[in-house]
């Protein structure tokens, strides 16, 4: 289920939807009769329309909203419009055909006449207000919609099949003028919420991949191409400015980016991430193969080629792919999709489609327990040492968090409607009404057996966080009253658990004692985790939320610090051999929680793979807005790394009779790394979104069930 909650409330009472066969419910259908099975098997059981085996994100979008599936304009019989209408239509446009459908299969309803059926949808709920019309809205729906224009996919890979991936280029900003020009007519007949979607990373689509001529050269190591998506990721940014100019021309509408690019790349990329085993291979098609794609028969239908006839067929298992027919996604891709979209955290710019004001979390607190990846100042606190440039994107001053600005816990807060947490070591400005964080920089799991003025290794370890958390919930027990900083007693029960810990515990001794030397105590590390989560399920907690750890073979730190060879660099300039010592910790601390479960099972014990997020980034930083990947941004050095063991961040020394400061970049947003060893502010939001999005998890778990989302920004 995509909804909230039971009692989740939401601003909009309709959507009107325009676009392609991406947002399509059935009004091509309606209008040409022809859509065969197998489309609609999997949710609907017969062909209705759409262009899947299922439901489309704006089914998913609907149902979040707690409205019904919106019914096509075109179809007339058995429709209901008392919450809105579906303008859009299969193979649709933005610019105006040349051609007929029944030449080159392009929709005669491009945007522009969408845009003119619903002018004529307002006048005839104006016309029939007061002759007892059933089933359409009242007069003043339309300011309390939400509008949502995904179209341009077919204008791009119309022109790019034709002209190639530079072709399309010339026809982009007729594109992009024409849906903030449609924007605007909307505006005029009253809308003022807008939500348009970016193009998805066609170079990825099975369709395509087949269709378009490329080279071997132009396929990425996930199998996609990379001068298309480069040309879209061009559209896309072009699209964002034009939107955020409409927004500064429309001062009291809401304009929204949803980066949904990203989404599908993601999906396209890493399937097996997300739950699916198969990216770039069509669930209905004929040829088998890496694309299951031939252009000659299409999903659904059979030809004669050659004296053979040739049937497209569906798999038997659509929720294991991305791709539906080779154009369009799957239902369970959709779901994915509509997920990303009703978080919140792919907008620009932030925005709720949940009003804040509503919103309702069954999660009263986070208590979070880790090391410098997660600490918002417990360290510093009782050993200040804070400096610039730490901070210096959010809070602009340092804040006791190793990093330019927040945390991944500071967003997943954010998300649940709680405010940052308090470390737990900062006694004075502390506020643990919602909890209480017990991380520390440093920290490791094990307890440490030197000082940390010799190895620089923290005396609070994850036992010591626990006992301080048994001596937090005592005191709260203790001071019931008269208290207005403590929670109420019973917010341990209401609460969610985090654990992010266990990375200075792999890497403090790899140098010196090597992979091997480290697999040794892993166990007892995973093992200490375990025993914390039910010691902590004795104190009355029942959700738990566990970070895997991320893959430090990328890290420019350990880049530069860790002895390997040139033969142990893959081809995104990672270290394959500790990178692979991680999963294999991972993959310990999976089945460890598996148990966990069973042995506590009332309980919520979630597995979070971040490791696969980070992976991604460092592999693609460019794919996410950012351009360097094992790079840090504050260091010293330059070079591929930027990053010199003898001088860290924000720090000066005098090495060789030479002063060297370690300085940040300037742009800490195009960065992964911020000082070599934590992530950037701009990476967190994105590991945090992935978070907030479930599609990590094991098991299968939604924050949504529990929580209204919020967005984070």
């Amino acid at each position: 289920m995509l909804v909230s909650g039971t009692n989740a409330k939401c601003a909009f009472e309709a959507m009107f939807v325009f676009g392609d066969s991406n947002s399509d419910t059935g009004g091509f259908n309606a209008a040409f009769p022809s859509q065969p099975s197998p489309y609609g098997m999997t949710y609907f059981n017969r062909p209705t329309g759409r262009s899947t085996d299922g439901r489309l994100y704006v089914d998913f979008l609907a149902q979040g909203l707690g409205l019904p599936f919106v019914s096509p304009y075109l179809q007339s019989i058995g429709s209901d419009f008392r919450h809105g209408a579906n303008f859009a239509t299969s193979a649709s446009t933005v610019l105006m055909p040349t051609t007929s459908l029944f030449v080159n299969g392009v929709s005669p309803f491009y945007l522009s006449v969408q845009i003119n059926q619903m002018k004529q949808f307002k006048a005839k709920v104006e016309e029939f207000k007061s002759q007892g019309q059933t089933n359409l809205p009242q007069p003043d729906i339309f300011g309390k919609a939400l509008y949502v224009i995904y179209i341009g996919q077919n204008d791009f890979t119309g022109y790019a099949g034709s002209a190639g991936a530079g072709g399309v280029k010339q026809y982009a900003p007729q594109i992009v003028s024409q849906i903030v020009s449609s924007i605007k007519e909307l505006y005029s007949l009253g809308g003022r919420t807008f939500l348009v979607p970016n193009l998805g990373p066609v170079g990825c689509y099975p369709a395509f991949l087949v269709q378009f001529p490329h080279g071997s050269s132009d396929i990425d190591p996930s199998g996609c191409m990379m001068s298309h998506n480069n040309a879209v990721n061009e559209y896309n940014s072009m699209l964002k400015d034009a939107l955020g100019q409409a927004r500064q021309e429309l001062k009291d509408a809401n304009v929204l980016y949803a980066d949904t690019n990203s989404v599908l790349l993601e999906l396209f990329r890493n399937p097996t991430s997300h739950g699916m085993q198969h990216g770039m291979t069509a669930c209905c098609g004929y040829g088998g193969g890496s694309y299951n794609f031939d252009q000659q028969v299409y999903c659904g239908y059979s030809k004669v080629v050659n004296g053979q006839t040739l049937s497209a067929s569906a798999c038997k298992d659509p929720q294991n792919y991305v791709s539906w027919d080779g154009i369009h996604l799957t239902d369970a891709a959709n779901k994915i999709m509509a997920s990303a979209i009703l978080s919140g955290s792919n907008f620009d710019p932030p925005f709720s489609l949940t009003p804040r004001s509503d919103a309702k979390c069954d999660f009263k607190a986070i208590f979070n327990f880790g090391d410098s990846n997660s600490d918002t100042g417990g360290f510093w606190a009782a050993f200040p040492a804070a400096r610039l440039p730490y901070g210096m994107t959010y809070f602009k001053k340092p804040a006791g968090r190793a990093t330019d600005g927040r945390l991944i816990i500071d967003f997943l807060a954010q998300a649940l409607g709680l405010p940052f947490l308090s470390p737990y070591l900062q006694s004075i400005g502390s506020d643990y009404r919602h909890g209480a964080n017990f991380a520390t920089l440093a920290s490791t799991v094990r307890l440490p057996n030197t000082s940390l003025f010799v190895t620089g290794v923290s005396p609070f370890s994850l036992a010591i966080q626990l006992n301080q958390m048994k001596q937090f919930k005592a005191k709260v027990d203790e001071l019931t009253s008269g208290k207005a900083n403590l929670p109420p007693p019973n917010i341990f029960g209401k609460s969610l658990y985090t654990f992010y810990i266990g990375q200075n515990d792999f890497t403090g001794s790899l140098a010196s004692l090597g992979i091997n030397g480290v697999k040794q105590f892993l166990p007892e590390v995973v093992s200490q985790i375990a025993s914390t989560i039910k010691e902590i399920y004795a104190l009355g907690g029942r959700m738990f939320l566990v970070l895997n750890l991320a893959p430090i073979g990328c890290y420019p730190a350990f880049l530069v610090e860790l002895p390997h060879s040139v033969s142990d660099i893959d081809s995104f300039g990672c270290m394959i051999s500790y990178n692979k010592a991680v999963v294999d910790y991972n993959y310990m601390l999976k089945e460890a929680l598996r148990q966990t479960r069973k042995d506590i099972p009332d309980a919520n014990v979630i597995y979070a793979d971040i490791h696969s997020v980070m992976l991604e980034l460092f592999q693609h930083p460019s794919s996410h807005g950012m351009k360097y990947g094992t790079k840090a941004c504050c260091g010293y050095g330059g070079g591929a790394y930027n990053f010199n063991p003898q001088v860290f961040c924000g720090n000066t020394k005098l090495i060789n009779g030479q002063n060297l400061t370690a300085t940040a970049c300037s742009d800490p947003h195009n960065y992964v790394s911020w000082d070599g060893i934590h992530a950037t502010e701009a990476a967190n939001k994105l590991v945090a979104d992935a978070i907030i999005n479930g599609s990590y998890f094991d098991p299968p778990f939604s924050l949504h069930k529990f929580c209204d989302i919020q967005p984070i920004g």
